[in-house]
């Protein structure tokens, strides 16, 4: 019996079968895992975020609406021209963009990232009507702070401080004040080397009706010289006495000039409400210099021809071409 135990233990042996305790089988040697530690963990990646093009044309109207109340606040202001008082420099219904930066903030404290100079004679100005805030006017500046000025009807000449000034003088037909077509030349002895601009009086023999009327109803500078004030100065009885006029020149109420005051009048002379009838303008009412014509358009004012009128129509066959781009000189 131990024959044939010990010839079945060869045979299993010899098959590759050990009985007993098991070896423990010896495995390779695994290196541990190193890590670097710019490693970053897998992320799941996410969809890519849109925006719906309501919200992108939403977006970009307020960037617009922003970008234009800016502009129209601290750089440039649209403003229309009602009347022919500077005409032929500017028509009626010529739209004008003014440079609102050019002479600096109107307020106390201001910074000055734009550039900016003092208001020099002869810039053609947009201002605040001293008897009516809410209207714009536009005119030239003829006389500054501190100097004298004196209009003469009888002979169409302007004279500071004594000394006549240089104007390019053009007589032209009377005319309407509503009516929107250019001053038509009389007589004109053509422009000499210092004249600075070109203004224009209504030739009826030398001696117009409109003349006449300015000379006789014009209370500053006109038949004697008139100072223009300048700021800190004593204001008049005049304004003083006047409620409204006093919030314009004097507005705290200490007797003196708010501001430095400037004289302005219009190019068409014999048909121009100007400082020879209402007196200057303060600083701080100006709003700005007339830069140049955005567009233009010959467009009848009477209630009938408004009546018949279409915007779209109108805008290609009543716009003036020839004045869009203009500059204001």
């Amino acid at each position: 019996m131990s024959d044939h135990l010990e010839t079945r233990i060869e045979e299993e042996v010899s098959a590759g079968v050990v009985v007993g305790p098991a070896v423990p089988e010896r495995r390779a040697e695994v290196a541990p895992e190193t890590r670097s530690a710019e490693a970053e963990p897998k992320r799941t990646e996410q969809p890519a975020f849109t925006k719906g093009i309501v919200r992108e044309y939403f977006e970009s109207a307020v960037v617009t609406l922003i970008m234009a109340l800016f502009g129209m606040t601290f750089i440039v202001q649209a403003v229309k021209v009602p009347t022919g008082s500077m005409k032929n420099t500017i028509a009626i219904q010529d739209h004008l963009l003014v440079n609102k930066f050019i002479f600096g903030s109107r307020d106390a404290l201001h910074l000055p990232l734009l550039p900016e100079r003092e208001i020099r004679r002869g810039d053609v100005v947009v201002f605040k009507y001293p008897e009516n805030p809410d209207v714009n006017f536009v005119k030239r500046v003829i006389g500054l702070p501190g100097e004298t000025v004196e209009y003469s009807a009888k002979d169409n000449k302007v004279f500071i401080n004594g000394q006549e000034l240089p104007e390019h003088r053009t007589y032209v037909e009377r005319q309407m004040n509503e009516d929107p077509t250019p001053l038509r030349t009389i007589s004109d002895a053509g422009a000499a080397p210092a004249d600075k601009w070109t203004v224009f009086y209504y030739d009826d023999d030398r001696d117009s009706a409109a003349g006449a009327f300015n000379n006789e109803s014009g209370r500053f500078a006109v038949r004697q010289p008139f100072r223009i004030p300048k700021k800190g100065e004593q204001v008049p009885e005049t304004i003083e006495s006047d409620p409204k006029l006093a919030e314009i020149y004097d507005a705290d109420h200490d007797g003196k000039y708010d501001a430095d005051q400037y004289f302005c009048m219009g190019d068409n002379r014999d048909n121009s409400l100007d400082s020879r009838f209402w007196g200057t303008v303060p600083r701080n009412s100006m709003v700005g210099r007339a830069m140049i014509v955005y567009w233009s358009i010959d467009r009848a004012e009477s209630p009938d021809d408004k009546d018949k009128s279409n915007p779209i129509v109108d805008f290609f066959t009543k716009t003036r071409w020839s004045r869009t781009g203009k500059f204001i000189k």
